[in-house]
């Protein structure tokens, strides 16, 4: 006498995974999109196949390997009007407006390089907003900065450009760590 057996749903499941195990899981985005689809459309399925390329999936070995940082030019933007600087003389206060300006993209450099403290308080009374206080401060060196532009803007006001190079960067940023 044989006995038989018949598979039950939990062996049938089994089956299934195993199978499912040795074909490929991962479809690229752009060969599933329908054949009208828009540019706009292709475009993020493109960028979905970049990213899942980079990104490893589960059961996959990954590769891990160095990153580099890329360091661009940092540039600090900066504005001061003439007519409110302290100088007596007209000529003065355009020089005074110039450093302030010059200050003011120091400042600016400075913000994008070690970054910024925010801190905030609010007040509340009598389940309404009484008082909202928003206070940002930067701290920070900055050394090598080169003066791209000084330029006039209107009759009243100068715009200053600071530059720091890529290798000025990672100096601060090294000495920053320390």
């Amino acid at each position: 006498m044989s006995t038989r057996r018949i598979a039950g749903p939990s062996s049938l499941l089994g089956l299934v995974l195993l199978a499912a195990g040795c074909m490929p899981m991962h479809q690229p985005a752009t060969s599933a999109l329908p054949i009208g689809a828009d540019p706009q459309t292709r475009q993020l399925a493109a960028m979905k196949d970049d990213l899942d390329s980079v990104s490893p999936r589960p059961g996959t070995a990954t590769v891990v390997s160095q990153a580099r940082s890329v360091v661009v030019e940092l540039q600090g933007l900066g504005f001061a009007q003439v007519a409110r600087q302290p100088g007596k003389s007209l000529n003065q206060k355009r020089i005074l407006a110039i450093r302030a300006a010059r200050l003011d993209a120091m400042r600016d450099l400075t913000e994008q390089v070690h970054g910024l403290h925010v801190s905030g308080q609010t007040t509340v009374r009598d389940a309404v907003v009484h008082d909202d206080v928003l206070r940002g401060v930067v701290d920070g060196e900055i050394r090598g900065a080169r003066t791209v532009r000084i330029t006039p803007k209107g009759s009243d006001s100068f715009e200053v450009v600071l530059a720091l190079s890529p290798d000025t960067v990672r100096y601060i940023a090294r000495a920053a760590r320390r």
